[in-house]
Protein backbone atom coordinates (compact mmCIF):
# COMPACT_ATOMS: atom_id res chain seq x y z
CA UNK A 1 0.00 0.00 0.00
CA UNK A 2 0.98 3.60 -1.20
CA UNK A 3 2.49 5.34 1.98
CA UNK A 4 1.48 8.80 2.15
CA UNK A 5 4.73 11.12 2.07
CA UNK A 6 4.39 14.11 4.65
CA UNK A 7 3.32 17.71 2.95
CA UNK A 8 6.25 19.86 4.50
CA UNK A 9 4.45 22.18 7.61
CA UNK A 10 4.88 25.95 7.71
CA UNK A 11 7.35 26.99 9.83
CA UNK A 12 5.24 29.94 10.30
CA UNK A 13 2.39 28.55 11.82
CA UNK A 14 1.80 29.55 15.39
CA UNK A 15 -0.71 27.50 18.39
CA UNK A 16 -1.20 28.88 21.28
CA UNK A 17 -2.36 26.37 23.93
CA UNK A 18 -6.22 26.65 25.08
CA UNK A 19 -8.37 24.79 27.06
CA UNK A 20 -8.54 20.99 26.60
CA UNK A 21 -6.32 21.47 23.48
CA UNK A 22 -2.54 22.35 23.73
CA UNK A 23 -0.40 23.35 21.14
CA UNK A 24 1.06 20.19 20.63
CA UNK A 25 -1.68 18.57 20.48
CA UNK A 26 -2.02 20.78 17.47
CA UNK A 27 0.65 20.17 15.72
CA UNK A 28 -0.17 16.16 16.13
CA UNK A 29 -3.45 16.95 14.46
CA UNK A 30 -2.09 18.95 11.47
CA UNK A 31 0.48 16.26 11.23
CA UNK A 32 -2.32 13.67 10.96
CA UNK A 33 -4.31 16.07 8.37
CA UNK A 34 -1.75 16.53 6.33
CA UNK A 35 -1.71 12.55 6.03
CA UNK A 36 -4.64 12.02 5.84
CA UNK A 37 -5.08 14.41 2.45
CA UNK A 38 -1.78 13.06 0.64
CA UNK A 39 -3.41 9.18 0.98
CA UNK A 40 -6.68 10.77 -0.61
CA UNK A 41 -8.80 10.58 2.66
CA UNK A 42 -7.93 6.52 3.42
CA UNK A 43 -9.50 5.56 6.60
CA UNK A 44 -6.68 4.35 7.83
CA UNK A 45 -5.15 7.88 8.64
CA UNK A 46 -8.43 9.00 9.82
CA UNK A 47 -7.25 8.86 13.26
CA UNK A 48 -8.94 9.24 16.39
CA UNK A 49 -7.89 12.78 17.15
CA UNK A 50 -8.62 14.17 13.56
CA UNK A 51 -12.22 12.72 14.04
CA UNK A 52 -12.22 14.16 17.57
CA UNK A 53 -11.17 18.08 16.53
CA UNK A 54 -13.39 17.71 13.07
CA UNK A 55 -16.40 17.60 15.51
CA UNK A 56 -15.83 19.02 18.51
CA UNK A 57 -13.89 22.17 16.96
CA UNK A 58 -14.23 21.99 13.09
CA UNK A 59 -17.85 22.47 12.48
CA UNK A 60 -19.33 19.02 11.89
CA UNK A 61 -21.49 16.72 14.14
CA UNK A 62 -20.43 13.09 15.37
CA UNK A 63 -22.13 11.02 12.66
CA UNK A 64 -22.55 7.90 15.49
CA UNK A 65 -19.15 7.55 15.40
CA UNK A 66 -15.53 7.84 13.47
CA UNK A 67 -16.22 5.00 11.40
CA UNK A 68 -19.61 6.57 10.24
CA UNK A 69 -18.54 9.90 9.72
CA UNK A 70 -15.55 8.49 7.42
CA UNK A 71 -18.41 6.90 5.63
CA UNK A 72 -20.36 9.59 5.22
CA UNK A 73 -17.90 12.02 4.15
CA UNK A 74 -14.78 10.36 2.19
CA UNK A 75 -16.84 6.91 1.07
CA UNK A 76 -19.92 8.02 -0.43
CA UNK A 77 -21.52 10.45 -2.73
CA UNK A 78 -18.95 12.93 -3.95
CA UNK A 79 -20.79 15.61 -2.84
CA UNK A 80 -19.90 14.97 0.48
CA UNK A 81 -16.69 14.55 -0.39
CA UNK A 82 -17.20 18.07 -2.22
CA UNK A 83 -18.42 20.02 0.64
CA UNK A 84 -15.17 18.66 2.75
CA UNK A 85 -12.96 20.08 -0.16
CA UNK A 86 -14.67 23.50 -0.03
CA UNK A 87 -14.40 23.89 3.31
CA UNK A 88 -11.15 23.29 4.14
CA UNK A 89 -9.71 24.29 0.57
CA UNK A 90 -12.12 26.48 -1.17
CA UNK A 91 -14.73 28.74 0.47
CA UNK A 92 -13.70 27.96 3.75
CA UNK A 93 -17.98 27.29 4.67
CA UNK A 94 -19.01 24.93 6.94
CA UNK A 95 -19.92 21.75 5.36
CA UNK A 96 -22.40 21.09 7.56
CA UNK A 97 -24.57 24.58 8.26
CA UNK A 98 -22.76 26.77 5.96
CA UNK A 99 -21.23 30.26 7.32
CA UNK A 100 -17.38 30.62 8.78
CA UNK A 101 -18.17 30.07 13.06
CA UNK A 102 -15.84 27.72 12.97
CA UNK A 103 -13.06 29.53 12.14
CA UNK A 104 -13.89 32.07 14.90
CA UNK A 105 -13.32 29.68 17.77
CA UNK A 106 -11.25 27.50 19.55
CA UNK A 107 -8.49 25.99 17.86
CA UNK A 108 -9.11 28.76 15.03
CA UNK A 109 -5.24 28.69 14.36
CA UNK A 110 -5.12 24.82 13.42
CA UNK A 111 -8.55 25.42 11.92
CA UNK A 112 -6.50 27.78 9.60
CA UNK A 113 -3.50 25.76 8.94
CA UNK A 114 -5.49 23.33 8.00
CA UNK A 115 -7.26 24.94 5.15
CA UNK A 116 -3.93 26.48 4.56
CA UNK A 117 -2.28 22.73 3.84
CA UNK A 118 -5.63 21.68 1.88
CA UNK A 119 -5.52 24.88 -0.35
CA UNK A 120 -1.87 23.46 -1.35
CA UNK A 121 -3.33 20.26 -3.14
CA UNK A 122 -7.69 20.80 -3.55
CA UNK A 123 -7.63 21.86 -7.26
CA UNK A 124 -6.01 18.67 -8.58
CA UNK A 125 -8.31 16.76 -6.36
CA UNK A 126 -10.98 18.56 -7.48
CA UNK A 127 -10.38 17.71 -11.07
CA UNK A 128 -9.82 14.00 -9.97
CA UNK A 129 -13.68 14.44 -8.73
CA UNK A 130 -14.72 16.20 -11.69
CA UNK A 131 -13.55 13.78 -14.66
CA UNK A 132 -14.46 10.64 -12.65
CA UNK A 133 -17.96 12.35 -12.34
CA UNK A 134 -17.78 13.15 -16.35
CA UNK A 135 -16.90 9.40 -16.95
CA UNK A 136 -19.93 7.94 -15.00
CA UNK A 137 -22.17 10.02 -16.44
CA UNK A 138 -20.56 8.74 -19.99
CA UNK A 139 -21.21 5.21 -18.67
CA UNK A 140 -24.68 6.27 -17.89
CA UNK A 141 -25.41 7.74 -21.17
CA UNK A 142 -24.06 4.42 -22.95
CA UNK A 143 -25.95 2.26 -20.80
CA UNK A 144 -29.39 3.78 -21.63
CA UNK A 145 -28.99 3.89 -25.64
CA UNK A 146 -27.72 0.46 -25.16
CA UNK A 147 -30.89 -0.40 -23.45
CA UNK A 148 -33.18 1.69 -26.06
CA UNK A 149 -31.25 -0.49 -29.17
CA UNK A 150 -31.55 -3.65 -27.79
CA UNK A 151 -35.59 -2.92 -27.34
CA UNK A 152 -34.48 -3.65 -23.17
CA UNK A 153 -37.37 -1.92 -21.01
CA UNK A 154 -36.94 -1.38 -17.05
CA UNK A 155 -33.08 -1.84 -16.72
CA UNK A 156 -31.83 -0.36 -13.93
CA UNK A 157 -29.24 1.96 -14.42
CA UNK A 158 -26.14 2.86 -12.69
CA UNK A 159 -25.90 4.90 -9.34
CA UNK A 160 -24.20 8.15 -9.51
CA UNK A 161 -20.78 8.20 -8.57
CA UNK A 162 -19.97 7.07 -5.25
CA UNK A 163 -16.31 7.68 -3.68
CA UNK A 164 -14.13 3.98 -3.45
CA UNK A 165 -11.08 3.04 -2.84
CA UNK A 166 -9.95 3.49 -6.16
CA UNK A 167 -11.38 7.03 -6.14
CA UNK A 168 -9.17 7.79 -2.95
CA UNK A 169 -6.13 6.10 -4.74
CA UNK A 170 -6.77 8.54 -7.72
CA UNK A 171 -6.88 11.47 -5.23
CA UNK A 172 -3.17 10.26 -3.38
CA UNK A 173 -1.84 10.00 -6.76
CA UNK A 174 -3.02 13.59 -8.15
CA UNK A 175 -2.20 15.19 -4.71
CA UNK A 176 1.20 13.88 -5.11
CA UNK A 177 2.18 14.85 -8.82
CA UNK A 178 0.74 18.21 -7.52
CA UNK A 179 3.80 18.31 -4.92
CA UNK A 180 6.09 17.26 -6.85
CA UNK A 181 7.06 13.88 -4.62
CA UNK A 182 6.67 11.47 -6.96
CA UNK A 183 7.21 10.04 -10.62
CA UNK A 184 4.01 10.18 -12.12
CA UNK A 185 2.78 6.32 -12.15
CA UNK A 186 3.32 4.79 -15.66
CA UNK A 187 0.47 2.67 -16.54
CA UNK A 188 -2.22 4.86 -15.02
CA UNK A 189 -1.42 8.26 -16.69
CA UNK A 190 -1.64 6.54 -20.43
CA UNK A 191 -5.27 6.68 -20.76
CA UNK A 192 -6.58 8.55 -17.58
CA UNK A 193 -8.25 12.00 -19.06
CA UNK A 194 -7.44 14.21 -16.24
CA UNK A 195 -3.48 13.72 -16.78
CA UNK A 196 -3.28 16.51 -19.14
CA UNK A 197 -5.09 18.98 -17.51
CA UNK A 198 -3.67 18.11 -13.66
CA UNK A 199 -0.08 18.61 -15.61
CA UNK A 200 -1.28 21.89 -17.04
CA UNK A 201 -2.14 23.05 -13.82
CA UNK A 202 1.31 21.65 -11.77
CA UNK A 203 3.48 23.53 -14.83
CA UNK A 204 1.14 26.83 -14.16
CA UNK A 205 1.90 26.38 -10.38
CA UNK A 206 5.40 25.69 -10.77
Amino acid sequence: MMQPIPIPIETEYTFRDEEFISATEKWHILADWQRFLLSGFKQLFFTRALYAHLTQHGGYIAHYGQEQFWNIYFNSDLSRLRACLNQFGGERQAAEGGGHHWLDGKAADLNTAMCIEAERIVVPLNQVLHDLEIKQVELVEAWRAFSVAAGISDVPLPTPYQVSENTRNLLAYAAQIALRQQRPLAGLQLRFPLEESLLQEVSSHG
